[in-house]
């Protein structure tokens, strides 16, 4: 069902893709007449509304609360702004949550490749560029130096705390 067909009390679908994706179910509350998207300009002897885009505007009550969707085409059963997809049609709103389910599908069949790209990647960047080379190989030589270090600081405290167990007198007896 486009936009324009529903009317009070038909259902209204929110899918919003934020940090977490939700869907919303809530009630055509009102909606505006359609009118033109853009305000046509005043020219002299041209066809006032020909070729413009339909707009109406939906008040629907999701969650116990009433929220306004400006300009959604007359001709269409699901529109998106932003993160957020909107429709009055659970056929064509069952359609953009399996897409999106799909679209993550591929991008998580798809992380073991881009490691690997990364890792690959700066190989052929060191092999391309003498100057980042250097660079990498002085980072992994600074890492190398801090891990020694910190090593030998571990294995100095345990040489610490063996001398100062021997230094310390036994109790009387």
């Amino acid at each position: 069902m486009d936009f324009n067909s529903l009317g009070n009390g038909s259902p209204f679908y929110v899918l919003r893709k934020s940090d977490r994706p939700t869907l919303e179910v809530g009630v055509v509350k009102s909606k505006s007449q359609p009118q033109p998207k853009y305000q046509p300009q005043a020219v002299p002897n041209a066809f006032v509304g020909t070729g413009l885009q339909q707009v109406v505007t939906i008040v629907a009550t999701i969650n116990g609360k009433d929220e306004t969707f400006p300009d959604l085409p007359i001709n269409v059963e699901i529109a998106a702004k932003g993160n957020d997809t909107f429709s009055g049609s659970r056929e064509a709103m069952l359609q953009a949550v399996d897409a999106m389910i799909q679209s993550s599908k591929k991008a998580l069949e798809m992380v073991e490749y881009h490691k690997l790209v990364k890792v690959e990647g700066e190989k052929m960047l060191e092999m391309l560029n003498p100057r980042y080379a250097e660079e990498k190989k002085q980072a992994r030589t600074i890492t190398d130096l801090e891990k020694r270090q910190a090593a030998t600081e571990q294995k100095l405290d345990n040489i610490l705390a063996i001398l100062t167990k021997l230094d310390t007198p036994s109790p009387a007896k």
